[in-house]
């Protein structure tokens, strides 16, 4: 998997996915849970402001995962309200 090599790198990086325990089974260090297959980083089910403040939701999280001192896999769940999928 691309993450785990660009963390052997030194570099953090982000797996933003809906299958969390696959991304965590393939050595993913920072996995942050998305919404669905299709779309993990948003519904387009959704009215337009609400995709906006889910996908916003779904990158801060991401953004504070990056921040984390982690010594093992570790999955990151936002704080998703009121959403359709």
């Amino acid at each position: 998997m691309i993450t785990r090599e660009i963390e052997r790198m030194g570099i953090p990086i982000i797996h933003i996915t809906s299958i969390m325990t696959l991304s965590k089974q393939v050595g993913a260090n920072r996995i942050v849970a998305g919404t669905n297959i299709p779309y993990p980083c948003g519904d387009p089910n959704l009215p337009a402001e609400g995709d906006r403040s889910l996908r916003k939701e779904i990158i801060s999280c991401a953004l504070r995962a990056l921040q984390t001192d982690i010594q093992v896999p570790t999955i990151f769940l936002p704080n998703i309200v009121g959403q359709s999928s």
